[in-house]
């Protein structure tokens, strides 16, 4: 069967589509605003079935009901079927005050009858109750006829505003690079396997070239993010692939052609010699000279030492700071960034700032000693209205830092559990912008079941005072933040894990994976979002978006800043 995508959070949103068809989905997702502490959220691939609907379901830890209200436009009498599955556990299910006679969740996974219910015009109340825990279910369906046919409900999963464009089938990676490899105008990617291992894709979906890495030190390279990235070194219109190998027992740094593979330059990997851990090796191309950006910038964490390097375009090393700090103590990555709007980039690296030359400006080592309180994430913002860049920070257990960029004075700090994800934007109807929003990290006890990641949304004004959270209880995963003008009216939009966020800070499903970067990646002026898992990666787009057909990423600056700059953290 086709795999799923996604339909809006908040069905109302795509009411007039399932009016044509009298059928009326009550998806899992609709549930989550205020799902019970212990249920977690579950796909198709773990729970071992073709299709989740939406590729999204609930399993059902807690007796505690879960409630959504259904929108009905024309009153009468409905069908119910269920879609569940589970080998322990139950549920019934509530249409306003009628509760099943019929029990679910207690057989394998497929589609059970639920009786008749009549729902009146407007908001109609609909219930999971009587829950024995264990059993998963993914949708409810409310239909006028007293039969179900399982393709007009797998047609009504794309939310209205959503539209597959590319589907790439991948090695599995939590590491994909995008640029232009053979000059033809169109988005090609680099895909980094857990072990360094390289693999190039044009925009079809072919792959051109591979590298695999050896198999000394394997284990120690497989726990993070994988270095590399993509850039038009020479000026040719084809981006070099810029990644680490290792030849004959020694590692080097290496710009390869984009197009075979064929080495161009290399220099010694910048770390001490091997054996060495593999902590944090994260590379990215800086403006450190006037004119175009085209210098590189490595940083390695390989065992109480790190090491910030920048090269020039021909691999020839322009400075170097050193660190003696325990593992993660800078944070995962490198953000070159015009701070000062002089035109070239200061480097930030955990809570520390190095001007081009790689001269310290500022550290806050004071505010965060312990390894453990890093920086695990930046974005860049004019959060104090003064017309300046801020730098905003999830500084894990210690929370949330505002920072003057050039001098490293704090605006406003605030907790949000483990702050792993953040961003900044103007994204809520009314009150002062823009606000923060911060994804505070759970850590679950494995031992007695819980998921070992969840995440629960903080949203904060601009001077750090808390507004809401969503949903009401932390949910399963350890998901990232992307946003863009999606629709190409110059307007950001803000998405996170599987949902775009409305301008009431709540979460609306719209894809069926994870969200993992957002560009023009089509070329035609809108920012489409990529999703990214179990070697998947996908590229949707707006159906109602606005198309200038002008590339941004021939804006060297955008493509620096936007498309080749990326991570997870």
């Amino acid at each position: 069967m086709k795999q799923p995508i996604t339909l809006s959070l908040f069905f109302f949103l795509i009411l007039a589509q399932a009016e044509a068809q009298d059928l009326l989905p009550v998806p899992a997702s609709s549930f989550l605003d205020e799902v019970p502490k212990g249920n977690v959220i579950t796909t198709a691939a773990e729970q071992r079935v073709p299709w989740l609907f939406n590729n999204t379901g609930i399993r059902l830890n807690s007796a505690t009901n879960l409630m959504t209200q259904v929108a009905v436009a024309e009153e009468g009498t409905y069908h119910l079927f269920v879609r569940s599955g589970g080998d322990k556990g139950s549920f019934k299910v509530a249409v306003n005050d009628k509760v099943t006679d019929a029990v679910f969740g207690n057989a394998p996974w497929g589609w059970k009858e639920g009786g008749r219910f009549h729902l009146h015009k407007g908001l109609n109340y609909v219930k999971i109750t009587r829950i024995n825990p264990g059993a998963v279910f993914d949708v409810l369906v409310l239909s006028k006829a007293p039969t179900l046919n399982e393709e007009s409900v797998v047609a009504l999963q794309l939310h209205p505003d959503v539209k597959l464009l590319k589907e790439y089938n991948i090695p599995r990676s939590n590491a994909v690079k995008f640029g232009d490899v053979n000059g033809d105008g169109q988005t090609d990617f680099l895909v980094l396997e857990p072990d360094f291992s390289a693999h190039v894709f044009d925009h079809s979906g072919k792959e051109l070239w591979q590298w695999q890495a050896p198999e000394e030190y394997k284990k120690e390279r497989s726990e993070f993010e994988a270095p590399g990235v993509l850039w038009d070194f020479d000026g040719d219109g084809k981006a070099e692939v810029v990644h680490w190998r290792m030849v004959e027992g020694k590692e080097w740094l290496v710009v390869a052609d984009g197009e075979t593979g064929r080495i161009k330059k290399q220099t010694g990997w910048p770390t001490g010699p091997l054996p060495h851990v593999y902590n944090n090796f994260r590379l990215a191309i800086a403006k450190l000279t006037k004119g175009a950006p085209n210098e590189l910038v490595v940083f390695t964490d390989f065992g109480g030492t790190m090491n910030i390097n920048a090269y020039s375009a021909d691999l020839k090393p322009l400075w170097i700071h050193t660190e003696q700090r325990k593992k993660d103590n800078l944070g995962h990555y490198i953000y070159p960034v015009d701070l000062n709007n002089d035109g070239i980039d200061e480097v930030v690296v955990g809570s520390l700032l190095l001007d081009a030359k790689g001269k310290e400006i500022w550290n806050r080592f004071d505010l965060l000693p312990d390894n453990h309180d890093h920086a695990d994430s930046y974005k860049f913002g004019d959060v104090n209205g003064d017309g300046k860049l801020d730098i905003v920070t999830a500084n894990s257990e210690t929370g949330i830092f505002i920072y003057e960029a050039m001098t490293g004075n704090i605006i406003w700090q605030q907790v949000a559990e483990h702050t792993q994800q953040i961003q900044v934007g103007n994204f809520l109807k009314g009150g002062t912008a823009p606000q923060v929003v911060a994804g505070g990290r759970v850590y679950g006890n494995r031992q007695i079941g819980e998921p070992y990641l969840s995440s629960q949304l903080y949203w904060f004004d601009n001077k750090g005072h808390l507004l809401s959270k969503w949903p009401g209880q932390p949910i399963n995963g350890n998901p990232d933040f992307v946003k863009g003008d999606w629709r190409g009216d110059g307007k950001e939009e803000l998405f996170w894990y599987k949902f775009r966020l409305n301008d009431r800070g709540k979460g609306e499903l719209y894809f069926p994976d994870p969200v993992f970067h957002q560009f023009d990646f089509m070329g035609k002026g809108a920012e489409e979002v990529i999703t990214l898992s179990n070697g998947l990666l996908r590229v949707y787009g707006s159906a109602t978006a606005t198309y200038t057909n002008k590339d941004r990423k021939k804006d060297k600056m955008y493509l620096k800043n936007t498309v080749v700059n990326h991570t997870h953290y």
